[in-house]
């Protein structure tokens, strides 16, 4: 459901399912994993996601406000319509690079 692997210091966030309030925890836990390791880049990969609660949003942003802090960068991929639509709306997108694969995503770390 969710999972992350550090590739040449991008912490990359497999979300495979909607994040609930059931599963939030989760979330924190991978991306707090990552922060343990130093690393400052992180790609968000959102395939067959629809749906974010707003605790998971709130993790998103505070991941995006320690990677600018530390000169690092963030980078959304693999999203839904929907979940475009949410970022669009919560203005995400204006912060963040996006791609359409995680494949172009990696590259914008190279």
């Amino acid at each position: 459901m969710i999972r992350s692997v550090i590739d040449n210091n991008v912490a990359v966030v497999h979300i495979e399912k909607n994040i609930i309030s059931e599963n939030v925890d989760l979330l924190e836990s991978k991306i707090n994993e990552a922060k343990t390791t130093d690393t400052v880049n992180f790609v968000f990969d959102f395939h067959n996601v629809e749906y974010l609660c707003s605790a998971a949003l709130g993790i998103i942003a505070q991941t995006l406000r320690v990677s600018s802090e530390n000169s690092g960068r963030v980078v959304f991929c693999s999203m839904t319509t929907k979940l475009e639509e949410l970022f669009i709306a919560t203005r995400f997108l204006s912060m963040v690079d996006s791609t359409s694969s995680l494949e172009d995503a990696m590259k914008i770390f190279r």
